[in-house]
């Protein structure tokens, strides 16, 4: 292992937040657990947790009397991490723990308890009643809580508690009345001796150095709203929200609200504003004063969240007046920050653009970001009023194609684009694209050739070396050539790319299920079993599916995957068999053993590890391992670099805004890694800059990351969280779909 040495400002930055097990909720909250000890409890709750109860919880419950106040928080996070509300008894006398560390993560786990109870079902009652349980527990705590990190943690937790179901609009709206209140209340402790903020109707300066309790109160503002759009908030919570959205740094040093240094920094006072921002977009009360004070932050993402705020709402776009959302959309346009200028043109495509003009999206195709640019033409795969000027320019950008040398991620969407408006005018631009020695323009050929309804393109491209190509030509038959294509989608089933098979499958289903034979859709099913990859669960279940559909099979075809590996396909082999008249058959699953978890030495040098991704042509992203957030998960992504796994893999996914998606080896949504990892969900916040787990359903992970590009806190409590970029944002911000990872090594900071 290769010396790594990081700058002293950034190698203290690092330290402060991520080193051994000094977080536990959302932001640093204590001190890492010095002893061995310490380390050695952790390493046994993240066993009992991974196993999800089936290796019981003694240690789990022992520890929650440690007399190290970390240990406690992380056995109150496990769990919470069951989503087991039979736990709500237990967790609540944490709420009580003299730490208030550990009464923090108690309120997440609280709420983590319930996060899958659904009050909108027949037993509704009974979920609602756990749901309100919870919410009385924090309230109860509110009025006597004196620690403003803990009031943001409860005010966090209690905005994203599930409502009642609209069953019973009585009891719903009482139960949101309850919730709003509950948040009213911490807003008003936060203001008061509790948090040492000014109890003015001005703005608020964050009480502490991070401005972690302010952005919990946000967060909790934020996902309230975001669960009712269009819901007007309360006076009271209105009122607050207006404040935090003009939140200060009660001290110098702002903690930085982007991820040039460090992403998951202690949240700053421009995140606070943001949130909030974000709560009166969701609420539809950010008026034309708040709108324009807004457009003037300093802050990208709050700029951002007003042109979100136009985005959703164009009303008045024919206008340049005041605030009017005119006005917004072309203040957006010219922003400094591309971020802002992606919004903006989105915006202006959805209510300027009926109006007649597609100027505004014409001149963003030469953007200087990619994002934008890409963005942009996307928006042109629709008729302009001059669809001429359009045309022409979409075929200029596309031309480009021909020149191997130059990028082509723009003239790929460009010919998709052209496709869509001049399908007649792109034969020769597919037939090219279609020899590019790059998989995604060929597969960007093959989408543009089901626009262009080019059947012969399609079926060249249908035995195309890459899968991924395949499997765009197979969706561009099966929408244009239907049953007529069945010999293509039944050669596809001989791959062992899980997307192209599951295509494959459906189209076979869609347009031709009398003519294919049961023993097509049997075959693959044994191939990819015998191959017990637990996150190739997906191509079974389909493949499954289609033999349903199909008709014909036997129980001596499905009966040895009664006892199948994975309890979801045995389950669906036995619905499948028990169809049959007088038959009833039940699924006795036999799992994989599960991989061993890290123990306390390994979990120490996880902490001190960083994953270094070096792309080509672009710089080095450094990842910082969270262990303290996701140990197995941290484990299992530094196992994987070291082996060189994700040497020559690619982002196949970049979402604008959103995130970048990559380490797939097929370089799709549905390869990865054999074994599932377990999520571990924490409180921490899907920050710009967090890297997480992707998965496809709870416990699904098969070691394909993330890395999110804004702060997407619609993720938070969902997603685990497993590192952070400390080093290279500025690259992650140049990948584009196909950027490859030449190397990924694990080095000690």
């Amino acid at each position: 292992m290769g010396a790594f040495r990081m700058e002293p400002a950034r190698v203290r930055a690092v330290i402060g937040l991520c080193a051994a097990f000094a977080v536990v909720s959302a932001g640093c909250t204590g001190p890492a657990p010095a002893t061995d000890a310490g380390l050695a409890a952790y390493a046994e709750i993240v066993a009992e947790e991974d196993a999800r109860g089936l290796a019981g919880l003694e240690r789990v419950r022992a520890h929650l009397e440690h007399g190290d106040g970390t240990a406690r928080a992380y056995a109150a996070r496990a769990l919470g991490r069951l989503e087991d509300p039979a736990h709500l008894p237990l967790l609540e006398t944490m709420l009580d723990d003299p730490d208030p560390a550990v009464r923090a993560v108690a309120a997440m786990a609280m709420a983590q308890a319930v996060f899958r109870v659904d009050p909108g079902a027949e037993a509704g009652l009974a979920g609602a009643d756990e749901i309100g349980r919870v919410r009385r527990a924090f309230a109860s705590r509110v009025g006597v809580e004196d620690d403003p990190i803990v009031l943001g943690s409860l005010a966090a937790n209690l905005g994203r508690l599930a409502q009642p179901g609209a069953e019973d609009g009585a009891v719903a709206e009482a139960e949101r009345a309850a919730v709003e209140a509950g948040l009213a209340a911490i807003a008003q402790r936060l203001a008061g001796p509790a948090g040492d903020a000014p109890a003015t109707t001005g703005a608020w300066a964050c009480p502490t150095a991070s401005c972690e309790p302010m952005a919990g109160l946000a967060r909790g503002i934020e996902a309230f709203a975001r669960r009712r759009p269009g819901t007007p908030l309360s006076p009271d919570l209105l009122a607050a929200t207006a404040r935090l959205s003009s939140v200060s740094a009660a001290v110098d040093g702002d903690a930085p609200a982007d991820a040039a240094e460090v992403a998951d920094a202690s949240p700053g006072a421009a995140r606070v504003r943001r949130l909030a921002a974000a709560a009166l977009v969701h609420a539809d009360q950010l008026t034309p004063s708040d709108a324009a004070r807004l457009l003037q932050d300093e802050d990208w993402g709050v700029r951002r969240q007003v042109v979100i705020s136009a985005l959703r709402n164009g009303a008045d776009a024919d206008t340049d007046t005041g605030a009017g959302t005119g006005k917004v959309i072309r203040a957006g346009l010219q922003d400094p920050d591309p971020r802002v200028r992606v919004e903006a043109v989105r915006a202006y495509d959805r209510w300027m653009r009926p109006g007649g003009c597609c100027e505004a999206i014409l001149r963003d195709m030469d953007d200087d970001d990619p994002h934008v640019s890409n963005v942009a033409i996307g928006l042109l795969a629709r008729p302009c009023p001059d669809p001429e000027a359009q045309r022409q320019a979409l075929a200029n950008r596309a031309a480009a194609l021909a020149d191997g040398e130059s990028d082509w991620r723009g003239p790929a969407r460009a010919l998709h684009a052209l496709a869509g408006i001049a399908p007649g005018e792109v034969g020769d631009g597919v037939a090219g694209a279609a020899r590019h020695t790059s998989p995604f323009v060929r597969a960007w050929a093959a989408r543009a050739a089901a626009l262009a309804g080019d059947v012969a393109a399609l079926e060249g491209l249908s035995g195309d070396s890459d899968a991924n190509v395949r499997e765009a030509a197979l969706r561009g038959l099966g929408a244009v050539a239907g049953a007529a294509g069945r010999e293509a989608y039944l050669a596809a089933l001989a791959s062992d790319d899980p997307q192209l098979v599951m295509t494959a499958t459906r189209l076979l289903v869609e347009h031709a299920p009398a003519e294919t034979p049961i023993s097509a859709l049997l075959a693959p099913l044994a191939r990819f079993t015998a191959a017990e990859r637990e996150t190739e669960r997906d191509v079974r279940v389909a493949l499954l599916d289609g033999i349903g559909a199909v008709g014909g099979v036997s129980r001596d075809d499905l009966a040895p995957y009664l006892t199948d590996f994975d309890p979801v396909v045995a389950d669906l082999a036995a619905a499948l068999l028990s169809e049959a008249p007088g038959a009833t058959e039940e699924a006795t699953p036999r799992p994989l053993p599960r991989a061993p978890t890290p123990d306390a030495t390994r979990l120490a040098e996880l902490a001190r590890s960083v994953v270094r991704l070096r792309m080509a042509g672009l710089g080095d992203i450094v990842i910082a391992l969270r262990p303290d957030l996701a140990a197995t998960n941290a484990d299992r992504f530094a196992r994987l670099a070291s082996e060189g796994y994700f040497d020559g893999l690619t982002f196949h996914r970049v979402e604008p805004n959103f995130v970048i998606q990559g380490g797939s080896p097929h370089a799709n949504e549905y390869a990865g890694d054999g074994p599932f990892s377990r999520d571990e969900i924490s409180a921490q916040p899907h920050w710009r800059g967090t890297v997480g787990l992707s998965t496809r359903g709870r416990d699904t992970g098969d070691a394909q990351i993330f890395i999110n590009l804004a702060d997407n806190v619609r993720l938070d409590f969902n997603y685990t969280i497993y590192g952070v970029v400390v080093e290279g944002m500025e690259v992650v911000d140049t990948i584009q779909e196909g950027a490859v990872i030449e190397s990924a090594e694990v080095l000690a900071r």
